[in-house]
Protein backbone atom coordinates (compact mmCIF):
# COMPACT_ATOMS: atom_id res chain seq x y z
CA UNK A 1 0.00 0.00 0.00
CA UNK A 2 1.16 2.75 -1.37
CA UNK A 3 2.16 6.16 1.51
CA UNK A 4 -0.41 8.60 -0.91
CA UNK A 5 -3.26 5.82 -0.42
CA UNK A 6 -6.09 6.61 1.73
CA UNK A 7 -8.61 3.64 3.10
CA UNK A 8 -11.88 5.03 4.05
CA UNK A 9 -14.37 2.99 6.49
CA UNK A 10 -18.01 2.54 5.91
CA UNK A 11 -19.14 3.28 9.55
CA UNK A 12 -22.52 1.76 8.68
CA UNK A 13 -20.51 -1.45 8.27
CA UNK A 14 -17.82 -1.03 11.20
CA UNK A 15 -20.89 -0.78 12.89
CA UNK A 16 -22.86 -4.23 11.76
CA UNK A 17 -19.80 -6.10 12.07
CA UNK A 18 -19.04 -4.51 16.14
CA UNK A 19 -22.90 -5.67 16.67
CA UNK A 20 -22.77 -8.81 15.26
CA UNK A 21 -19.29 -9.65 17.13
CA UNK A 22 -21.23 -8.89 20.27
CA UNK A 23 -24.38 -10.87 19.47
CA UNK A 24 -21.60 -13.66 18.94
CA UNK A 25 -19.98 -13.04 22.47
CA UNK A 26 -23.09 -13.18 24.26
CA UNK A 27 -24.53 -16.36 22.85
CA UNK A 28 -21.18 -17.99 23.72
CA UNK A 29 -21.59 -16.39 27.18
CA UNK A 30 -24.63 -18.08 27.53
CA UNK A 31 -23.87 -21.07 25.82
CA UNK A 32 -20.98 -21.84 27.92
CA UNK A 33 -22.83 -20.65 31.44
CA UNK A 34 -25.62 -23.05 30.07
CA UNK A 35 -23.08 -25.77 30.22
CA UNK A 36 -21.15 -24.96 33.60
CA UNK A 37 -25.06 -24.80 35.11
CA UNK A 38 -25.84 -28.56 33.34
CA UNK A 39 -22.71 -29.64 34.57
CA UNK A 40 -23.76 -28.33 38.06
CA UNK A 41 -20.54 -26.23 38.20
CA UNK A 42 -22.66 -22.85 38.91
CA UNK A 43 -26.10 -21.95 39.82
CA UNK A 44 -26.83 -19.85 37.03
CA UNK A 45 -29.53 -17.23 38.41
CA UNK A 46 -29.68 -13.34 37.53
CA UNK A 47 -27.96 -12.69 40.75
CA UNK A 48 -25.22 -15.38 39.42
CA UNK A 49 -24.99 -13.20 36.14
CA UNK A 50 -24.60 -9.73 38.42
CA UNK A 51 -21.60 -11.54 40.63
CA UNK A 52 -19.77 -12.42 37.29
CA UNK A 53 -20.23 -8.89 36.14
CA UNK A 54 -19.18 -7.56 39.51
CA UNK A 55 -15.70 -9.72 38.61
CA UNK A 56 -15.24 -8.26 35.37
CA UNK A 57 -15.79 -4.53 36.18
CA UNK A 58 -13.57 -4.95 39.36
CA UNK A 59 -10.89 -6.98 37.18
CA UNK A 60 -11.33 -3.68 34.48
CA UNK A 61 -11.22 -0.94 36.81
CA UNK A 62 -7.80 -2.21 38.59
CA UNK A 63 -6.45 -2.85 34.53
CA UNK A 64 -4.29 0.43 32.97
CA UNK A 65 -6.36 -1.18 29.67
CA UNK A 66 -4.28 1.67 27.69
CA UNK A 67 -1.00 2.68 28.03
CA UNK A 68 -1.89 7.04 27.66
CA UNK A 69 0.31 9.94 29.46
CA UNK A 70 -3.12 11.72 29.80
CA UNK A 71 -5.17 10.22 32.55
CA UNK A 72 -8.40 12.22 30.95
CA UNK A 73 -8.15 9.97 28.10
CA UNK A 74 -7.87 6.60 30.56
CA UNK A 75 -10.22 7.92 32.88
CA UNK A 76 -12.62 8.08 30.11
CA UNK A 77 -11.73 4.92 28.20
CA UNK A 78 -12.13 2.96 31.22
CA UNK A 79 -15.88 4.31 31.95
CA UNK A 80 -16.60 3.33 28.40
CA UNK A 81 -15.35 -0.31 28.51
CA UNK A 82 -17.23 -0.41 32.09
CA UNK A 83 -20.60 0.98 30.70
CA UNK A 84 -20.13 -1.90 27.84
CA UNK A 85 -19.64 -4.15 30.00
CA UNK A 86 -22.42 -3.05 32.24
CA UNK A 87 -24.88 -2.78 29.40
CA UNK A 88 -23.21 -6.47 27.91
CA UNK A 89 -24.21 -7.93 31.41
CA UNK A 90 -27.54 -6.44 31.75
CA UNK A 91 -28.74 -8.37 28.83
CA UNK A 92 -27.04 -11.50 29.96
CA UNK A 93 -28.61 -11.33 33.47
CA UNK A 94 -32.24 -10.05 31.27
CA UNK A 95 -31.69 -13.08 29.17
CA UNK A 96 -31.17 -15.65 31.59
CA UNK A 97 -34.07 -14.39 33.82
CA UNK A 98 -36.80 -14.59 30.63
CA UNK A 99 -35.36 -18.18 30.05
CA UNK A 100 -34.96 -20.08 32.87
CA UNK A 101 -33.20 -23.23 32.10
Amino acid sequence: MNEDESVELDAVAAVARITALEMLVRQMMIVQLRILDRMGEIKLTPDYVKTVAAAYAEKVDESPIIESNSPEVNYEFKVNVLHNLERFFDELEAHVRDNPA
